[in-house]
């Protein structure tokens, strides 16, 4: 009787075994696994800056998780040079492809959200920069980062507002939209309405090979704390 038995459980493993082949072999965008951030600090700003808006950069990652290069996407006058400072100070996993370390190349989105009203409409997508869009076309690294298409930024709730900054990891689909979201650096109350903000913004998907591939991009929230007037 337990000759049967064992060999019935031995052929039910194999079968699991063969569907998760298969489901793997039919699914190579998860081949490519997208570097990560592992630790993030908070993004300062200027006491007198108003800017609103983002600044994009595009990260080159090499093989051990160390930035050898920071290209500025697009500008935002007055706070690019302290997002370009703060995301060099965060800690990175490489991307890997074939679960080996790879360099290439990561999408981080800097938001600096209005003081007041911070949930009242689209973010304005300046054109890329020429240099920019020249490195993305040209590089060797895979793959082309995620592109935004639209952006919003945090939904008002009606939570107290308060300083600080919120950094996001979200998965970007082969379809360009976005899925699942890992919190890397929390900022109270402000989490959940980033959270919610993402989750309506647009992306071109990246590109492996000229394929579309599951991807991440790392998005941060820097909310100003409201000054109190009399």
């Amino acid at each position: 009787m337990r000759k049967p038995i064992a060999i019935a459980a031995a052929l039910f493993f194999f079968s699991v075994a063969l569907v998760a082949s298969t489901q793997t072999q039919s699914n190579p965008a998860r081949i490519f696994r997208s570097a990560e951030v592992v630790t993030a600090s908070g993004v300062p700003i200027p006491f007198n800056s108003v800017a609103n808006g983002i600044v994009e950069l595009y990260l080159t990652i090499n093989a051990t998780g160390t930035v050898d290069e920071v290209h500025v996407a697009r500008p935002l006058a007055s706070v690019t040079d302290q997002a370009v400072q703060a995301v060099k100070s965060w800690t990175f996993a490489p991307a890997t492809m074939h679960g080996k370390p790879i360099a290439s190349r990561l999408t981080v989105v800097v938001v600096f959200c209005p003081s007041f009203g911070f949930g009242a409409g689209e973010i304005p997508l300046l054109p890329l920069s020429p240099e920019a869009a020249k490195e993305t076309g040209g590089s060797s690294l895979p793959p082309v980062s995620p592109e935004i298409i639209s952006a919003q930024y945090a939904v008002d709730s009606g939570t107290q507002v308060k300083g600080g900054t919120v950094v996001l990891r979200v998965l970007v689909g082969a379809d360009g939209q976005p899925g699942l979201v890992r919190i890397i650096k929390e900022a109270p109350p402000m989490t959940s309405s980033a959270r919610t903000a993402v989750a309506g913004w647009k992306f071109s998907p990246a590109k492996v090979n000229g394929k579309e591939v599951i991807s991440g991009v790392i998005i941060a929230f820097r909310f100003r704390t409201p000054s109190v007037s009399n």
